[in-house]
């Protein structure tokens, strides 16, 4: 087993993440850099992955001051991480694997974290896995300049400290520790029982008679409870019993009820059919009515227009005679003058006579005198003409020829009217004629009025069969209305029943915690219910005159019965205990200094012979002060440098005092030997002859041992396999660089 590698980050004045391997065939290393560079801060992460939180230890005031603070150029971490490496191969540790890595986190808000393989794990379970290993807490795989300085302090207790972790009595002292405490723990137990046994005997004196009385009145409350709890079942049984009659009785109510309610339900719906048949033939018989009042309406409009028409067909018919006489007229006249017209052109023709003009003028006067005469006659109403054709007239012919035009214009005219009135006639006639057969037509009034008489006997008799679905509709209420107050009634009954069976239960859970359910599957019964309650009565009142009662007194009797037995059996368990941690403390001393015994014999003896190596000729003793025991005796170092007389360590040169302290150390290493060894400038006070003999020391613990030593002596630096250089090219923050010498010879 021995150390790959180192692996630091924010750690001190190792801002970057920083790996320092260590191969296997370098078995000694050599870590060198000018003062303050940061070197001894890979020792102290050494230490502190290895478990060390003593803040002292790590040359800190706290433990937080080991994460990296920054510089003037770079911020400060939050994070101090340190991992180790190991090669397992031969199994030393006890896991199951070639290689281990143990790390170390912490935070600046002091949030610690442990690893073992990157499996998170605690602290302890690190120190378990390097018990026995040479690496655990108290070993020397780490020597420091302050280990050398206890050696070869004048303080015997200093010094002995130095020799007692070499041979490991302190886990006897601790466990000697441990159980004086325990001891001194065990001493006050005892006291502080006696004292509370006295007390229990006390308290339970008065709690005997406080448990008399409360067992009596359990006894009496147990009875109380067995007969109220068989009154109880009973009257469960009679409200059991009645809701039982009561459901039934409530169920056949309900089922007439719900029968009769089918029943109206259904006379309500044939009645709302037969009401709206009445309604829809009551509009059947206004419809009819309506029809009825149009068609007499319309028969009265039909009447109106035959008179209408009739009257218009007589005066047409006399218009027509009028013509026709008009027409007749006309015909005569025009055949009249005609014959007047032929006359006018057959008559006398005076123009040859002398005295023509004379005579002209005289038929002349005469002509409109006969005109004059003929006037008055047709005035008088005398079909008589007269007429004077003395001669024939041309104006006269003409005039003729005029009038007799306007006779035919006007029989024609006369003809045309005839023609218009008698087609007019003709029409009216035919009107009427139609009016008179609607007239005729009086059957369909009739039918009308035949289903009008129907539908009103139909309407009566829809309505009678109403007013009987109705009275029957109001009996079935009657009945349903009684019904529903009976199931009211019943309903009541139960609810009362159920009221009294809520009252039962709620008592039942508050004074018993018991149900019904409960109370129904128990053997309690009462044969009378007046005695029973008489009884409960009584009992009640004797209760009554018993309390207060501490009823807690019969289960803290007992229970202060088992305390004192308990007490007792604390007690003698504590004697018992107290004459164990004496044996053991006893034991603890004899082993610790026949254990002290046989190291400080070892511890001598290899002394020597590497105090006669380092001190050619030379030799050294180890001896503990007499008269004393051992495991407190003062520790005597005596060295006698070649030629020279046996001389206590304090009047040595300071050098050899070095050299002498480096030798126990050596030799402590060599009886708890440990993977590697960390020095920390432990040469700084030796000269070169000295180095030389320290230098040929660590050659021969390097087989081994890995040796990593921290020095600024050049001849130590010869000797090592490969050197590791510390610097601070950026100040506050340190860097490595390194050198393997093997490679560089070649």
């Amino acid at each position: 087993m021995f150390l790959k590698s180192l692996i630091l980050r924010g750690f001190k004045t190792f801002a970057d993440s920083t790996e320092i391997e260590f191969l296997e065939d370098s078995r000694i290393t050599a870590v060198v850099g000018p003062n303050g560079c940061g070197k001894s801060n890979l020792m102290d992460a050494s230490r502190w992955v290895l478990g060390e939180d003593n803040p002292r230890e790590l040359r800190v005031a706290s433990l937080s001051n080991i994460i990296f603070s920054g510089t003037a150029s770079r911020k400060s971490l939050s994070m101090a991480e340190v991992a180790m490496v190991f090669d397992n191969t031969a199994g030393k540790l006890p896991i199951p694997f070639t290689e281990v890595l143990i790390k170390r986190r912490t935070f600046r808000e002091g949030e610690s974290e442990f690893f073992i393989n990157k499996n998170q794990c605690r602290l302890k379970d690190i120190k378990d896995l390097l018990l026995d290993t040479g690496l655990g807490e108290g070993t020397y795989s780490i020597i420091t300049q302050g280990q050398v300085d206890a050696i070869l302090s004048s303080k015997g207790e200093e010094r002995r400290a130095v020799f007692e972790e070499a041979a490991g009595i302190n886990k006897y002292k601790t466990r000697k520790y441990a159980a004086e405490k325990k001891l001194i723990a065990a001493e006050q137990n005892i006291l502080r029982l006696s004292d509370l046994k006295v007390e229990v005997s006390e308290h339970l004196i008065t709690l005997e008679d406080q448990a008399k009385s409360a067992k009596e009145y359990l006894q009496i409350q147990a009875q109380v409870k067995e007969m109220d709890l068989g009154l109880c079942r009973r009257l469960i049984a009679n409200i059991l019993e009645k809701r039982s009659s009561l459901q039934v009785e409530l169920e056949k109510v309900k089922k007439e009820a719900e029968e009769k309610k089918e029943a109206e339900e259904k006379d309500f719906g044939s009645l709302q059919e037969l009401k709206e048949s009445y309604r829809r033939l009551e509009g059947e018989i206004d419809e009819i009515l309506i029809k009825l009042d149009e068609e007499k309406d319309r028969l009265r409009d039909v009447e109106l227009d035959r008179r209408f028409k009739e009257s218009e067909l007589k005066r047409e018919e006399g218009i027509l005679l009028e013509l026709e006489s008009r027409q007749r007229d006309l015909i005569e006249k025009s055949s009249t003058l005609k014959v007047a017209l032929s006359k006018e052109q057959s008559g006398l023709n005076l123009s040859s006579l002398e005295q023509v003009d004379i005579l002209a003028l005289m038929l002349q006067n005469l002509k409109s005198l006969i005109d004059r005469l003929s006037s008055i006659l047709s005035f008088l109403g005398e079909n008589a003409t007269l007429s004077l054709n003395l001669g024939k007239s041309i104006e006269k012919e003409e005039a003729y020829k005029m009038k007799l035009e306007m006779l035919e214009e006007e029989t024609q005219k006369t003809a045309q009217e005839k023609e218009r009135a008698s087609f007019a006639r003709q029409a009216h006639k035919a009107q009427l004629e139609n009016l008179i057969a609607k007239l005729s037509q009086s059957s369909a009034k009739q039918e009308t009025l035949t289903l009008l008489a129907d539908k009103k006997r139909e309407k009566e008799n829809l309505f009678n069969k109403i007013g009987e679905i109705e009275e029957r509709i109001r009996s079935e209420g009657q009945v349903e209305r009684k019904s529903m107050n009976q199931e009211t009634a019943l309903e009541v009954a139960l609810a009362k029943l159920e009221g009294e069976t809520s009252a039962i239960t709620e008592r039942l859970s508050l004074e018993y915690n018991l149900t019904i359910e409960e109370i129904e599957k128990t053997s309690f019964d009462v044969s009378n219910v007046t005695k029973a309650k008489k009884e409960i009565e009584e009992g009640k009142s004797k209760l009554r005159s018993l309390e207060p009662v501490n009823l807690l007194a019969i289960e803290e009797f007992e229970k202060e019965k088992e305390r004192l037995s308990f007490l007792d059996a604390q007690l003698s368990d504590l004697s018992a205990a107290r004459e164990n941690l004496r044996s053991l403390i006893v034991e603890l001393d004899l082993k610790a200094e026949q254990t002290f015994i046989e190291t400080m014999q070892q511890i001598s003896s290899v002394f020597s012979e590497t105090f006669s190596k380092l001190f050619v000729g030379g030799e050294a003793k180890i001896s503990l002060a007499q008269g004393v025991p051992a495991i407190e005796a003062e520790i005597q170092i005596s060295v006698r440098p070649s030629g020279r007389k046996w001389t206590p360590l304090p009047l040595l040169s300071g050098g050899e005092r070095s050299l002498c302290a480096i030798a126990i150390l050596f030799s402590l290493l060599k009886i708890r030997p440990s993977p590697f060894c960390f020095m920390d400038e432990v040469d700084a006070a030796l000269d070169d002859a000295n180095i030389g003999r320290f230098t040929e020391m660590l050659k021969d613990f390097a087989s081994q041992t890995q040796i990593i030593v921290i020095t600024h002596n050049k001849r130590t630096m010869a000797v090592a396999d490969n050197i590791y250089g510390i610097t601070m090219e950026e100040p506050g923050s340190s860097r490595v660089i390194s050198m393997k010498l093997a490679e560089a010879a070649a």
